[in-house]
């Protein structure tokens, strides 16, 4: 089968280029995809993306691509392979759409009856009069993923805090914010990897250790805990929870799977409060692949799957199978 590698590339350690592929893992999956039987090819997610892809002629296409600009960017290159009618590993159009939108997500969520954080978004400042704020909350970029534009100071406490803060972010990010309910408590993060009988099976559940973590970063999963200070021993994989959360994390992850749409692999996040109770942050329908230890930079996705028995070529072989199941395509 002739499967072709669509990402984008990161060329930098900037912000903007964090969530982009770096070439190790490319060639990680480039290994795992020829390791397992295949032909493989390369094609960069750019202008010049269809083009390429006419000349690859792939059967295939494992789709790693985050976009290069607007606010549906995840799914320009969905949306080029559907009209192509060439198969693709991965959400589909309105699933990288939705998915991308911190607030398109929660509203739906909330619809279904799954917790999530209370929230508004605001474009300006004049959009506070119409919100009444629960502190503390936390700030966000509304279209952005992999942490972007989120550290320890986007936690603000009063109004002053939050109208600098909004400030800083309107100038930097120009799109919506959203204000969230910050739930103080444990962090867990959850894998799924489609199955042969069209079903999701859960990945080793992992619970970040903010015990392990510096105490200036105020228990947020943002930019500096994820760089900075990234190390597998801030980590607990398989998490240290009882049967009850478990299942508990499961049965949402598997409900949110259906109400959004996932197909073949996503990672969804959690935080859970004094009482117990679970909220989902966010759903990443294109997470992180990376996975190079020597140089600390390694994705939630593949860690999780390494615990529960898929060494990095296994998982990738599993992600082809799911897709070939959903398009009933020969491997």
């Amino acid at each position: 089968m002739k499967i072709a590698l669509c990402v984008n590339t990161r060329l930098d350690e900037s912000e903007f280029q964090v969530e982009y592929d770096p070439p190790h893992t490319i060639e990680l999956i480039r290994n795992a995809i020829e390791k397992n039987g295949h032909e493989y090819s390369f094609i960069e997610a750019d202008e010049d993306f269809v083009a390429n892809l006419q000349l690859a002629k792939p059967d295939l296409v494992f789709n790693r691509s985050e976009g290069l600009r607007g606010d549906s960017r995840e799914s320009h290159v969905p949306a080029m392979l559907e009209m192509l009618n060439i198969p693709y590993i991965g959400s589909n159009v309105l699933t990288t759409a939705v998915c991308l939108n911190k607030a398109w997500t929660k509203k739906i969520l909330s619809y279904h009856g799954i917790p999530t954080p209370h929230f508004f978004t605001v474009k300006t400042l004049d959009d506070l009069k119409n919100y009444k704020m629960i502190n503390p909350v936390i700030l966000k970029p509304n279209e952005e993923g992999s942490s972007v534009g989120i550290n320890e100071d986007n936690v603000v406490h009063n109004n002053q805090q939050l109208t600098t803060k909004l400030n800083e972010m309107f100038a930097t990010y120009r799109q919506p914010i959203l204000v969230e309910e910050f739930i103080q408590g444990r962090e867990f993060s959850v894998g799924v990897i489609g199955g042969i009988n069209e079903e999701f099976e859960v990945l080793s559940i992992l619970e970040i250790d903010f015990s392990q973590l510096p105490s200036e970063v105020g228990g947020v999963f943002g930019q500096r805990a994820k760089t900075t200070y990234d190390d597998l021993d801030h980590y607990i994989c398989p998490a240290n929870i009882t049967d009850k959360l478990s299942m508990q994390l499961v049965d949402t992850s598997l409900n949110i799977c259906k109400v959004l749409d996932i197909k073949d692999f996503a990672r969804i996040d959690f935080r859970m409060d004094k009482n117990n109770q679970i909220y989902t942050l966010e759903i990443n329908p294109l997470p992180g692949m990376d996975f190079d230890l020597e140089n600390k930079d390694f994705s939630f996705y593949p860690y999780m799957a390494i615990k529960s028995g898929y060494p990095y070529n296994d998982l990738i072989l599993r992600l082809i199978k799911s897709a070939c199941k959903r398009y009933k395509l020969e491997i």
